[in-house]
């Protein structure tokens, strides 16, 4: 053979070889996985992750590719991922008892109990004696998630609230969600007796007993695995936690020094510093990480601007978040920092950008999407918000702070029973919070069980009495049941913890009048004014309460005084109009209000209270020429814009109604009455999904208003929505059997019929 042919041949050879070598699917398998460990040990995860996958498809019996691909999928952030390659590793090697359990606990977060006590008994079918496959075992059969990802939720669930520190008093402690109590009971004692120089076996049997009510025994058994390990990071976390919850900060506090002599353990030192409000020593502990390099440097300098915005240096604070930002588009801590100081800068589009920066950064951070739902809805965007809100619950099932965002948009809306699902879940996350417990009562009231809403707030109350808001609502069940005394007795509590709280005065006027104690009304009135003479709100209350105690010159002088004073008083306006209608006075107040508007150096308040007297005696013609007059002066003006553009959208021109409520809507910010013009404009443009946000928004800040319900469900029947129509108009005629629209809305029901 001649020395080409057989350099040809050799050639030839290695190229066959090589292809042979190249076409083995465990040689491709390992070279893949060779290339995803590099990835891994660089925390590249994402690629790592490619890798792992590459080398499934070339050998997909291969069960350590499916198992480093499970540990990347969850380091990546993606646990239904790693879920589903935990499982078949598990499957393909039923000795690796570390994908059994990682997908068993993986399953419990997920709620998935039963599912993840057959991973259990397959553990212990492998391995009988194994103590974490028995505490696996037990946190399915009592419904709990394991241990360490319990205290990680809870540590997200404080980092939603919108006030930068850590919401401590918002945590609650573990809970049943249900499942065998008792027989998981022994499957944490048998995990300590097979292990007992253990300490997370202590701290799974811990997180059982505290989960059960006996603080005590959990209190015994975390000192029990922090006597067999001191240094356990894990331990000294959930006892930190465990005083937290159970009001005892000043013993959390040697546990958070602990944490602080491990690496990374400094930051949640500071924050135990902010949240108990020793701000001084957050931040000289805070000053000394940012000084350093790295990760937790970063997130030390937000936490400083967080404290110096709360301290008013707000400039301050949005230069450090900048210079961050800067060096790290997209940080998703920066991002989350710098949208919810824009939102309290009341520039919630600029913020929605930040938000959104967060979340596409990082879409498993329940915190980002919280705070896209606090710009949603500041944004009005209350379909955003709510999605918003969702996908936390999702990411982090004990979200209260989510759930509670979720109840209030539910009830505006009119969904009494997803509200109430919403509320209960957030309450058994927060159960020392009142807002919980009092949306909680708002839905079973709003389904008309007010015997149950008021055991739930005495059980609350029993645990909390110094809250005002519950005493106020306990105040709105019982006059709802007629019970004026008991409802006196309430708001009069509300009053003393909180003396201002109007909502409180109000019910103590509603509750005097419904006895016909005028005077005690009156006496009231007189007592609250003398503290607080320029109180508008009091002002239109003692109008009312003269109202009714017949001393109308006394309630049109007022009224006249408020509405001089400040031309957005729409309820001040509605009451002086109903006042002249009823005194069949109309022409006499036309010429004094024109004569006031023209020595007012203000007159939009008497221009618009002739139109509303002109619309009152039903002269529209004339109402609406005067509020063209106004807003051809003054295209400003809120209340002639809002009450123009009703007559617009019912006169047949709804795109000028549309204009004129988008005018209304900004300039009457706030107002329930403008989201309801608007959606009312939306309606008859036919633009039914429009006006269906508009509404929600009306009742979010309106909830017990039936004309709003009614108006939502002629927008959901437009839509074709029957059901959520049905509910609309009978949570109307709950509320008021006898308000503008009541007999259209019992027609209506008529014509929807039942479920």
């Amino acid at each position: 053979m001649s020395s080409i042919l057989r350099i040809v041949t050799l050639v030839l050879l290695a190229g066959l070889l090589s292809a042979a070598c190249s076409s083995d699917p465990e040689t491709k398998a390992r070279k893949y996985l060779a290339s995803g460990d590099g990835y891994a040990a660089k925390e590249q995860h994402k690629e790592a992750s490619i890798e792992y996958g590459n080398a499934v498809k070339a050998k997909p019996e291969l069960a350590e590719a499916h198992y480093k691909l499970a540990k990347s999928y969850e380091a990546s952030g993606e646990p239904i991922k790693a879920y589903g390659a935990y499982a078949r590793a598990a499957d393909l090697d039923p000795s690796n008892m570390d994908a059994q359990l990682q997908a068993g606990a993986l399953l419990l977060s997920g709620g998935e109990y039963e599912a993840a006590r057959t991973r259990a008994e397959l553990a212990l079918k492998a391995d009988p004696k194994n103590p974490s496959a028995h505490i696996l075992l037990g946190n399915a059969l009592a419904g709990l998630n394991d241990t360490a990802r319990a205290v990680k939720q809870m540590e997200q669930a404080i980092a939603l609230d919108p006030s930068f520190a850590p919401a401590w008093s918002a945590l609650g402690a573990a809970r049943f969600v249900g499942g065998n109590k008792a027989s998981a009971g022994e499957a944490f004692a048998t995990a300590v007796q097979l292990s007992p120089s253990s300490a997370e076996a202590r701290l799974a049997l811990a997180n059982y007993q505290w989960a059960s009510g006996d603080s005590a025994a959990a209190e015994g058994t975390l000192k029990a695995a922090l006597a067999l390990d001191a240094r356990n990071t894990s331990v000294h976390r959930a006892m930190a936690l465990f005083y937290i919850v159970n009001r005892r900060a000043p013993e959390a506090e040697p546990h958070f020094r602990a944490l602080a002599a491990e690496p990374g353990g400094t930051l949640a030192l500071a924050d135990y510093y902010t949240g108990i409000g020793r701000t001084q020593e957050a931040t000289e502990t805070l000053r000394g990480i940012a000084q350093t390099k790295g990760a937790e440097a970063t997130a030390a300098r937000l936490r400083l601007a967080a404290i110096r915005y709360a301290a008013g240096g707000k400039a301050d604070a949005h230069a450090q978040v900048d210079e961050v930002l800067k060096d790290s588009p997209r940080h998703v801590e920066a991002r989350i920092a710098k949208a919810r100081m824009l939102l309290v800068d009341g520039k919630p589009d600029e913020a929605a950008i930040h938000a959104k920066e967060a979340v596409n950064a990082d879409r498993g951070m329940p915190s980002a999407h919280y705070t896209l739902g606090l710009v949603a809805l500041e944004r009005r965007d209350l379909a955003a918000a709510e999605g918003a809100f969702r996908e936390v619950v999702k990411l982090n099932p004990r979200a209260g702070a989510a759930q509670l965002q979720l109840a209030r948009l539910q009830l505006a809306r009119g969904d009494a029973a997803g509200a109430l699902s919403a509320a209960e879940q957030a309450a058994r996350q927060r159960p020392d919070d009142a807002d919980a417990a009092v949306l909680v009562s708002r839905s079973l009231r709003a389904q008309g069980d007010l015997a149950r809403a008021e055991r739930e707030l005495s059980v609350r109350l029993a645990k909390n009495p110094q809250a005002a808001s519950l005493h106020l609502e306990l105040g709105n069940v019982a006059l709802q049941r007629g019970q004026t005394a008991t409802a006196r007795g309430a708001y009069e509590e509300a009053l003393r913890l909180q003396p201002a709280l109007h909502e409180a005065r109000i019910g103590l006027i509603t509750a005097d009048i419904a006895e016909k104690n005028v005077a005690a009304a009156q006496r009231r009135i007189g007592e609250w004014r003398a503290q607080a003479p320029d109180d508008t709100r009091l002002k239109v209350l003692a109008a009312r309460v003269d109202l009714v105690a017949g001393r109308s010159a006394d309630a049109e002088r007022t009224l006249r005084d408020i509405v001089t004073a400040d031309a957005s008083q729409l309820e001040a306006y509605d009451l002086l109009g109903r006042l002249y209608i009823s005194q069949g006075q109309v022409d006499r107040a036309i010429s004094e209000f024109r004569t006031l508007a023209e020595r007012s150096s203000t007159p939009a308040g008497a221009l618009t209270m002739i139109a509303l007297i002109h619309e009152a005696k039903g002269d529209r013609d004339g109402a609406r020429e005067q509020y063209e007059k106004i807003l051809a002066s003054d295209p400003g003006s809120g209340v002639a814009a809002n009450n123009l553009a009703w007559i617009y959208a019912e006169t047949g021109r709804p795109d000028e109604a549309v204009r004129l409520a988008l005018i209304a809507q900004a300039e009457l910010r706030g107002r329930p009455e403008a989201e309801d013009t608007l959606g009312w404009a939306y309606y008859h443009k036919g633009l039914t999904g429009h006006a269906i946000g508009a509404f929600e928004r009306a009742l979010a800040k309106s909830p017990d208003n039936p004309v709003y319900h009614y108006h939502l469900g002629l927008a959901h029947a437009k839509a074709g929505s029957d059901a959520n129509a049905r509910r609309s108009f009978q949570r109307a005629l709950t509320l008021k059997t006898d308000f503008a629209g009541a007999d259209d809305a019992r027609a209506k029901l008529k014509t929807l019929g039942t479920d």
